[in-house]
């Protein structure tokens, strides 16, 4: 498949996905049959049609299953929690699995005294009544998959999850247990930086980082898949290439279950997954086409991303990356290094303003230096966080203070960064400038 009919299979998927109307029974085996055939057949027109169709039938499966209780019901059971506690004016939020049904829990007092410190993955009983959600927030939540909420009134006795859930959160209790010599400023900001875990940043920090652009630092991103396998590779290297291929998805699997399955580590793990698969079978495949590929697939798996936000900027960025990096490094004068950064800044906002700009009334300038500054320390400070953090986690003082002084440093540094940027009096990029951007960056191109 070409990279023009790879990127052409994606917008398919991701339109039929949106689209998602009410569709017969009888259309999902149908298009599932279509897409068989055209991969036996190698039809890739077909393979287009059959994928739009596909992703609508799944689409529209998932709609349907958001069925809201029409009457509160009483429970009294044991739930699965899918995402870690947070709390929320005076109130712990936390998504939970009752039976087959993704829930938003929401708990106070005593309730929440006892779900605070329980992890994704672990099993608490507990008391309430699931009602449906109010009119105005149906539809966002139903894009995550949420049809009910649940009136938590009591917990009982909880347990740990499977394997890997017991790994993934043992590991982030080590990362934030080793995080005590930082103060309270930092540490939100370290785990922000490391594990995409944002509770507990103050205020006037998350204020700063937005108003200089620097929020995609705060949550976990393709920067951090790419960071772990960086740090994986002098073992990975070491096997044979089908032990590396399989060990490296093994790997991608473990940061999809410590990150939370955050939208943009499912594209970037679903992109290093095509390429670790693409190595191993001797056919290489260029970024556009790993991307496109891996856009398809993700939405193949839950329809429903393609609304979130998250995702949209993932893919925006790397899009944007893809496309621009090269062209624009080639055109700026100095040292290759500076070129590349500056490029793959400028870049990774070009691909995300499109969605920025109207979601948030412009993308303020101030972002350009902001990265630029920022964007070099954050890199050694997700690395020197996984490593440094889980060694100060288990050795504990007076080794944690040490190791976490360039933790401390670093922090400091785009924290420092954030707060400057956001002082800065350099307006926002409105949709007209961006036009004009890029067709200035078309006519130079040519």
């Amino acid at each position: 498949m070409s990279d023009r009919w790879a990127v052409v299979l994606a917008l398919a998927v991701c339109m039929g996905a949106w689209w998602s109307p009410a569709l017969p029974s009888w259309v999902p085996p149908v298009a599932m049959a279509l897409v068989v055939m055209a991969l036996i057949r190698r039809r890739v027109v077909l393979l287009v049609v059959g994928g739009a169709l596909l992703a609508a039938s799944l689409g529209s499966l998932a709609w349907s299953g958001l069925v809201a209780p029409v009457h509160p019901v009483v429970i009294d059971k044991e739930v699965t929690l899918l995402s870690d506690p947070v709390d929320i004016r005076g109130a712990l939020r936390v998504d939970v699995r009752v039976g087959t049904r993704r829930v938003e829990a929401w708990a106070r007092g005593e309730a929440s005294s006892g779900l605070r410190d329980r992890l994704a993955g672990e099993r608490v009983v507990v008391q309430g009544r699931l009602v449906a959600p109010s009119p105005q927030a149906r539809d966002w939540l139903a894009r995550r998959h949420i049809a009910a909420r649940l009136q938590v009134s009591g917990i009982g006795n909880w347990r740990q999850g499977g394997l890997i859930s017991r790994v993934a959160n043992t590991a982030r209790r080590t990362l934030s247990a080793g995080a005590r010599p930082l103060d309270d400023r930092q540490r939100p900001l370290f785990t922000g930086f490391v594990l995409g875990d944002d509770r507990g940043q103050r205020q006037e920090v998350a204020s700063d980082f937005r108003a200089a652009g620097l929020t995609h630092l705060l949550v976990v991103s393709g920067q951090n898949v790419a960071f772990v396998i960086v740090l994986a590779r002098p073992l990975v290297s070491r096997l044979s290439l089908r032990w590396r291929w399989a060990v490296t998805l093994l790997l991608l699997g473990f940061i999809i279950v410590i990150t939370r399955a955050e939208p943009s580590v499912l594209r970037a793990t679903a992109m290093a997954a095509i390429a670790a698969t693409a190595v191993e079978r001797g056919r290489p495949a260029t970024r556009l086409r790993i991307l496109a590929l891996a856009v398809a697939g993700v939405v193949f798996i839950d329809p429903l991303l393609v609304y979130a936000m998250g995702f949209q900027l993932s893919v925006g960025a790397s899009l944007g990356i893809v496309m621009l990096a090269g062209p624009i490094a080639a055109r700026i004068p100095g040292p290759r290094w500076f070129g590349e950064l500056l490029a793959v800044t400028v870049a990774a906002q070009v691909g995300v303003a499109p969605i920025i700009i109207p979601a948030f009334d412009g993308l303020p300038v101030a972002s350009l230096p902001a990265n630029l500054l920022a964007v070099p320390a954050a890199g050694p400070l997700m690395m020197w966080g996984l490593v440094g953090g889980m060694l100060a986690g288990v050795l504990g003082p007076p080794f944690d203070a040490v190791l976490h002084f360039p933790t401390s440093l670093l922090v400091n540094w785009v924290s420092g960064v954030a707060e400057w940027a956001a002082g800065l009096s350099l307006g926002r990029i409105e949709m007209t400038h961006l036009v004009g951007l890029l067709s200035l960056m078309g006519i130079t191109c040519i």
